[in-house]
């Protein structure tokens, strides 16, 4: 399944509300979610569970190591290039 940015942003997005974290769409590209704390561990694993599980793609985590992938854009950015 081919999925463009906005999809992914906002599939993101959804997740993240689902758990009480309200991010507006003109912050959601640069929201770090590693420096805001707003996902523990076990959150982050599920929030690549519910990408891969809608895109239907698998995340590497080495996508996950990069530190520059915490902003939800840029994490949106380097999934699309798995397509």
């Amino acid at each position: 399944m081919n999925t463009n940015k906005h999809e992914l942003l906002s599939l993101i997005q959804q997740f993240f509300l689902e758990r009480g974290v309200v991010i507006s769409d003109d912050q959601l590209p640069n929201y770090d979610f590693m420096a805001a704390g707003s996902l523990d561990s076990f959150e982050i694993l599920s929030l690549i569970m519910h990408i891969e599980m809608h895109c239907q793609i698998s995340v590497p985590a080495e996508l996950l190591l990069d530190k520059n992938n915490a902003q939800i854009g840029n994490l949106a950015d380097a999934i699309l290039g798995l397509q």
